[in-house]
């Protein structure tokens, strides 16, 4: 499995989530909606994805439904 190490020691595994990290960068503010129309992944990997990118502190929910990075 791809090991991907970002700021402050924190660590991302997967080319999907690296993938979703870099769509939300690049946002201003977006919605898994949004991330799901953009890419081929499915939409369960995507909401795990932003699960696991938020408890990292990666980014950060702003509303219902949408995230942006921090």
């Amino acid at each position: 499995m791809f090991l991907w190490v970002i700021r402050m020691g924190k660590k991302i595994r997967g080319e999907k989530r690296k993938k979703i990290l870099e769509i939300i960068k690049k946002s201003k503010m977006i919605s898994l909606q949004e991330i799901k129309k953009s890419t081929d992944i499915n939409y369960n990997t995507i909401r795990s994805a932003v699960i696991n990118l938020t408890k990292a502190g990666l980014i950060e929910r702003v509303e219902r439904g949408l995230y942006k990075a921090k």
